[in-house]
């Protein structure tokens, strides 16, 4: 695997779905052979970005789910191989593997695929709350771990994942892994023991968002203006007030005082969410999805 310098020229490839075409930088690729196991939402999703973006062929794509209508579909759409009869041959044809399946269906799997697995093979995994050690205890081999915490509004491009790789992940498969990455939103480095707290923010946060987004949708009805209208109000202020911040790079707590007039509405209703502790709950809602994630990891450290 050559990681020299000439190798990564830079590729330019307009985007491929129907969103608006914008230009888009993708390294050369060392991946030769991706395995998808499980292509449901999220699994889906990733792999539908990686074709459309051109960051792999199709022709060298292989995917495996038990569901087969749903396997079907996807090849129907993207023009991937759906070729192999079990996890073991997709991973013994493939160099890296993306793992997309549920947390309970992981040790199954993983047992499936031991028998073709070696140091050769990378996997990226975007199983929910299982900590590295696990592959390795369950297959009894060891092998490079990318694993990844991503959120749903990746959907629509426009995610935030976390990512933390094992020891064994070199360079340019660091490299790969985050190109894929930032494909679907933007993506960060962090130690594996901070998963659990990005689960409890940015994991579950989209929650929160709409949480919120629905508390302002009704405060709006209960004032008089039409469902559809409150909801466009607060969607747009939300969405708004969140690209001011990014592209001005100011704190929001600059920004939230010029909002606030003296003696004006905006004080007013600030001090009623001062006193209900709206920033209290949400630290205790970051907090509380942390410890169940934390709790949820532990039972995944003895496979047994």
């Amino acid at each position: 695997m050559n990681s020299g310098r000439d190798s990564r020229k830079l590729e330019w490839t307009n985007e491929m779905d129907k969103r608006p075409r914008r230009l888009i930088k993708v390294f050369k690729m060392d991946i030769k052979k991706l395995g998808i196991i499980g292509v449901g939402a999220m699994g889906s999703t990733m792999v539908r970005v990686i074709v459309n973006r051109g960051i792999i062929k199709p022709e060298n794509i292989n995917a495996h789910d038990i569901n087969l209508e749903r396997l079907e579909m996807v090849k129907e759409e993207l023009g991937i191989n759906i070729d192999c009869s079990s996890n073991a041959e997709l991973v013994a044809s493939s160099d890296t593997i993306l793992m997309a399946v549920k947390p309970q269906e992981l040790k199954h799997v993983l047992e499936g695929m031991a028998p073709a697995l070696d140091p050769s093979k990378a996997i990226i995994t975007i199983v929910t709350g299982v900590p590295m050690s696990f592959y390795w205890q369950v297959t009894g081999k060891q092998f490079p771990i990318s694993r990844v915490m991503p959120n749903t509004p990746a959907l629509v491009h426009a995610g935030v994942s976390c990512v933390s790789f094992n020891e064994l992940v070199s360079v340019t498969q660091k490299r790969d892994c985050i190109t894929i990455l930032k494909a679907i939103g933007t993506t960060h480095e962090v130690p594996e023991k901070y998963l659990d707290a990005v689960t409890g923010l940015s994991g579950s946060g989209p929650a929160y968002v709409y949480y919120i987004l629905e508390g302002l949708t009704d405060g709006g009805v209960k004032m008089g203006l039409p469902r559809d209208l409150s909801r466009s109000l607060a969607t747009d202020t939300i969405i708004g007030s969140l690209k001011l911040m990014k592209e001005t790079g100011k704190h929001p707590m600059l920004l939230k005082d010029q909002v606030t007039s003296p003696g004006g509405t905006t004080i007013d209703a600030l001090h009623v969410l001062e006193n209900e502790n709206l920033k209290g709950i949400l630290i205790k809602a970051v907090e509380v999805a942390s410890l169940k994630s934390r709790h949820l990891s532990n039972q995944f450290k003895d496979p047994e």
